[in-house]
């Protein structure tokens, strides 16, 4: 028999087993893919987590054996470009068969010239969630991650007897056209045509883990951003070797969800780029530990991970850098350390992203990036010999408008579309840098890449962050958990785009919710076990729109015990608002902006008498309510409370509606 003749003879095989099959009984309604983070086949980070800001995602198991598979490799390489073309969707390839290698798998990508992103499903984890019978096999998902889709790519082998010339049905190409387009879906479910799906027998599930196909994959996808030579991890995790004599301690902190660090919990509030591990990787983890730390087959290692060595964001329109570099001693405590830098621009500019790159990753906690249009920081720095200032942790300097924030692993990213921070020219850069010692002499010198708009902003970022939050502060000792809050009720519509929470050392929770003028409650974060040395910068997946009339509330508690591992006083003293570590704060900044013009200046309005009221009632001692005063004076430049930090008359048309 020639070979035609035995791939046609393979197809009748495969279509007449498929009908043996039959579906099965049981299929999921809805899948989480939200959390997954996941190596291809090339070892390209996939993060799946991006499906709930797209119209939906395609996802089709194949096999490297079964022909049926192999020939719709051209079709799906056509409905990835359909995908892109949408600008809506994506259309990922899936190999789950355990007794293939991760290079049999690649000789298979290359020879098949497959141009989509093929996930390599080692621990079968994908394949338990979709439940798939037969391969090739499509399942489309919506963002929300119900299947809207399930069945055959097309009816090119829906007879048995013979290959359809062309297909009559495109299913899956109708159907993600449809989901893109917001149509209903004509045919949700059609029946699979291909190879039975091989699931894994009982025993082959219970074997081994090993770090070439299980382990590996998980650390460069989740942990090797932070733990490699030159970042701010301790220890670098990019060989066998680096992990095996840890997989101990990497399955504890795993396990108890202190690595990777998230602080946010699941399900309130959904954020770009959640760093969290399943349920299965986590005893993955475990049993990798418990059974020895095999190495296993080499074939099965993916390629080690490779970052960026330029600007993440592309080439950017200017650059500033700390004039100088700046000497963090071996032990002591932590600096917060403040520099101006002017921006070389030749006219006003609307920027509309930074990447923040620190010189030294090993001690740079966080950096927060200011502008200043009014020379208040320049006097300031002027004011000390040395190029800069520093302070027990507030800026103590007026500025004009926040940039962005930076904490180690965060991706950096554009503003929302349409959405910008007015450059004056002249203009300065702040940057206030939380370095913490490392245990030897070190020096950083951080640098700050800033985007400028190409095309009119719709809306300007205002010049402040929304602060919700309390000043009143007073903490007794040996208060478990001592419960401070404040509300807001928004005088103008509002979108949310990210959020920022601020406690120190004895802050143990905190939760922050919205509540819609109907009554509705909408989860916005919550932290149920605060750690001051893993803070966040929380970006929204989607913007938060909320209407006028929405409260929006904090809650905060924390822990002046002895039992506060934490707590840096012993035996524990009074904990009053301040800007040192040891002293405590009470804060959720919000980059928010008013869908209407002028909406930002009145909410500053409301903000600062709302915190005014609770500041006047609030049961402070008398010598409390001082101390806290001058704390709150070093946060306003030295100026009055009241007065929003950084107000100032418009000095240009665009600056009225904010």
């Amino acid at each position: 028999m020639n070979s035609v003749g035995r791939v046609a003879g393979s197809i009748v095989v495969v279509i007449a087993a498929w009908r043996a099959g039959g579906i099965a009984a049981e299929e999921p309604a809805k899948v989480d893919v939200g959390h997954f983070k996941v190596l291809d086949v090339k070892g390209q980070v996939q993060r799946l987590d991006e499906n709930e800001r797209r119209a939906g995602t395609a996802f089709v198991f194949l096999s490297t054996e079964c022909p049926i598979s192999r020939k719709y490799v051209p079709e799906l390489n056509r409905l990835q470009k359909v995908a892109a073309g949408t600008g809506k969707m994506a259309l990922y390839g899936i190999l789950s068969d355990a007794g293939v290698t991760r290079r049999e798998a690649g000789a298979f990508l290359d020879e098949f010239k497959i141009e989509f992103p093929v996930l390599f499903d080692a621990s079968g984890e994908l394949a338990g969630l979709f439940q798939p019978d037969h391969v090739p096999q499509a399942f489309l998902i919506d963002s929300a991650g119900a299947i809207v889709y399930r069945g055959r790519i097309d009816d090119l082998y829906a007879d048995v007897d013979k290959r359809r010339a062309e297909p009559t049905r495109r299913d899956l190409y109708d159907a993600m056209l449809a989901l893109a387009e917001q149509r209903p879906i004509e045919n949700r479910r059609t029946e699979a045509v291909g190879c039975p799906f091989e699931k894994r027998p009982q025993a082959e599930a219970n074997a081994r883990v090993t770090y070439a196909r299980d382990v590996a994959p998980l650390l460069y996808a989740h942990c090797a951003e932070c733990h490699r030579p030159g970042e701010v991890a301790p220890f670098s995790l990019l060989s066998y070797q680096d992990a095996a004599k840890r997989a101990e301690g990497i399955a504890r902190v795993a396990g108890k969800r202190l690595m990777p660090p998230w602080r946010a919990a699941v399900d309130y509030g959904h954020f770009l780029d959640e760093r969290r591990l399943s349920e299965r990787e986590i005893e993955m983890l475990k049993k990798w530990a418990a059974t020895g730390a095999a190495e296993g087959n080499a074939d099965d290692l993916p390629p080690p991970p490779v970052f960026a060595s330029g600007w993440r964001l592309g080439e950017p329109d200017a650059v500033v850098e700390v004039e100088v570099p700046v000497e963090v001693p071996a032990d002591g405590p932590d600096i917060f350390q403040h520099f101006v830098l002017p921006v070389p621009v030749e006219k006003d500019e609307m920027v509309v992203g930074i990447e923040f790159r620190p010189g030294n990753p090993a001690v740079v906690h966080h950096a927060i990036v200011f502008l200043d249009a009014s020379g208040r920081a320049r006097a300031r720095d002027a004011a000390t010999p040395e190029p800069g200032w520093r302070t027990s942790g507030s800026i103590d300097a007026s500025i004009t408008s926040v940039l962005g924030v930076w904490t180690p692993g965060m991706t950096p990213r554009f503003y929302p579309d349409g959405v910008g921070n007015k450059l004056d020219k002249g203009a300065d850069v702040v940057v206030q840098l939380h370095l913490h010692p490392s245990g030897k002499i070190e020096t950083d010198r951080s640098r700050i890449a800033l985007y400028f708009a190409k095309k009119p902003v719709a809306k300007l970022m205002p010049r402040n962050p929304l602060l919700l939050g309390s000043l009143a502060i007073e903490i007794p000792p040996g208060e478990t958990r001592h419960r401070l809050g404040s509300k807001i009720t928004l005088p103008v519509d509002l979108t949310l785009t990210s959020v920022l929470p601020h406690m120190h050392l004895i802050g143990r929770e905190m939760k922050i919710t919205a509540t819609l003028p109907d009554g509705a409650a909408k989860p916005l974060l919550w932290i149920k076990e605060w750690n001051f040395y893993w803070q966040d910068s929380y970006v929204y997946g989607d913007p938060v729109r909320l209407p006028k009339g929405t409260v929006l509330e904090i809650e905060a508690w924390y822990d002046n015990s002895a039992d506060n591992p934490f707590n840096p006083q012993m035996p524990p003293q009074r904990v009053l608002f301040g800007n040192a570590t040891t002293d405590e704060m009470c804060f959720a900044l919000f980059q928010a902006v008013a869908d209407q013009p002028g909406g930002m200046r009145e909410m500053g309005r409301t903000m600062m008498q709302t915190m005014m009221q609770e500041w006047n009632s609030a049961p402070l001692s008398a010598d409390a309510r001082g101390r806290i005063m001058a704390e709150i004076l070093k946060l306003a430049g030295g100026r009055r409370p009241g007065i929003p930090v950084g107000d100032k008359k418009p000095d240009a048309p665009a600056n009225k509606d904010q």
